[in-house]
């Protein structure tokens, strides 16, 4: 089994809709492991945390991990919505995005209301502050065209990466969804899959849907690289990264 690692993950305990305890975060955190993963970036809903907490609440959590014997590496960050990305400055910006120095990125939230143009706002307004963007589940978005939208196109011309939902691959979000993220994955290079995994009703589901998507007909490399190979360098190397990804 892969050791993979999940950049849109709801693990940071009370903080938003994701555990509410301590002890739901671990047992997430336990599923993970059985199912794989070995790094996980925390990213709560940016509106809902001081972000001056989120170092210290991330610290705390991994205290917790360790006491349990779970090696799981945690990452702190954040998932952005429009609004967010408009109202912080550079320096809270920094402390949700992920990446090195010089290859930053934020986890942008697809909208879920009817219109992109705050979206492409924030996007635009991210890389003029020197941030690449990941687009969390745009199969997700009617604003998006479920990923085949303009604002979508423009995006991946620019450079972006998008991050699909496991659940959206098992049908959880919908046909609409599904049927979106499967042609994502077969299609774009710079598609990754994360569970965004919120609870026990929400949990991690990596496997599963790598799985579901090879019955599916996406190829295998493109999973190997959707699952595996591009969550990593997207941490390790970032937006930077312009070779060529190969399985």
């Amino acid at each position: 089994m892969a050791a993979r690692a999940e950049i849109h993950f709801h693990l940071l305990p009370g903080v938003d809709d994701g555990p509410a305890t301590r002890e739901e975060s671990v047992e997430l955190a336990r599923l993970a492991l059985a199912d794989g993963t070995l790094s996980i970036a925390a990213t709560p809903h940016v509106c809902d945390i001081d972000i001056g907490e989120l170092d210290e609440r991330a610290s705390e959590l991994r205290g917790a991990l360790a006491e349990e014997g779970l090696p799981i590496e945690l990452l702190a960050g954040g998932e952005a919505a429009a609004g967010d990305v408009l109202r912080l400055n550079h320096e809270q910006l920094e402390m949700v995005a992920h990446g090195p120095t010089g290859a930053r990125w934020v986890l942008l939230e697809s909208p879920h209301d009817d219109t992109a143009a705050e979206f492409a706002e924030a996007a635009d307004e991210l890389r003029a502050r020197g941030f690449g963007v990941v687009v969390a589940h745009p199969e997700r978005s009617a604003a998006l065209g479920h990923g085949d939208g303009h604002v979508i196109r423009r995006e991946l011309a620019l450079g972006s990466w998008l991050q699909l939902n496991g659940m959206s691959v098992l049908g959880r979000h919908g046909e609409r969804a599904r049927r979106a993220a499967i042609r994502l994955l077969a299609d774009e290079q710079r598609a990754v899959l994360s569970s965004d995994a919120h609870n026990a009703a929400r949990p991690p589901c990596l496997s599963e849907a790598i799985r579901r998507a090879r019955s599916d007909g996406v190829p295998a490399h493109r999973l190997q690289i959707a699952g595996d190979l591009g969550p990593r360098v997207l941490l390790n190397a970032g937006v930077a990264w312009r070779g060529p990804l190969v399985a």
